[in-house]
């Protein structure tokens, strides 16, 4: 099997694990019992912030996973913008619908992360069969990985009094 296959592979079952995992993920937190640890991965409350760890998360474990198989120089930029795409994606649909429509409507939430990862996925693709990664790419990609993961860890347990952190159902922020 040629490389090119292997990327299209870990793709295509990248975006539906992290389809699947996210979707289930929404529940992890509440079904925990409330635990802190759990809900420092995924999602405490309504707010927009916390529904972006429905795909950072499982996009983590999964690039964890493919890292044994995938040998791309592509890798840590793939990582990357595939995590870079939801947090940039989901907000942009989310809150310009709202802005149309004056509410939230579940089906189209639910249709903005799906569309949101599978644009991500792509990118993913494109980036891993490309020859774009150099040392500078790859040494601004792991800083902006850990620059992502620390912003989730630190905006979950001290989130800002803003809108995107603010769930709609409590007007609570965070735990």
């Amino acid at each position: 099997m040629s490389e090119r296959e292997i990327i299209k592979i870990f793709c295509i079952v990248g975006f539906l694990f992290v389809c699947v995992l996210g979707t289930v993920s929404h529940f992890f937190y509440f079904w925990s019992g409330k635990k802190k640890i759990i809900g420092i991965f995924f999602p405490v409350n309504e707010s927009t912030w916390e529904h972006l760890k429905l795909s950072i998360f499982p996009i983590l474990i999964f690039f964890g996973i493919g890292a044994f198989f995938i040998t791309s120089n592509s890798y840590a930029f793939a990582l990357f913008i595939t995590l870079l795409i939801p947090m940039v994606v989901i907000p942009i649909i989310f809150y310009s619908y709202i802005c149309v429509l004056k509410k939230s409507i579940l089906l189209i939430d639910i249709l903005t992360f799906y569309v949101s990862v599978a644009i991500s996925w792509i990118a993913s693709f494109l980036i891993l069969n490309s020859n774009l990664s150099n040392e500078i790419i790859n040494v601004i990609s792991y800083v902006g990985i850990a620059i992502i993961i620390l912003f989730y860890f630190t905006f979950t347990l001290h989130p800002p009094k803003i809108f995107l952190f603010k769930d709609p159902i409590s007007g609570e922020y965070g735990f």
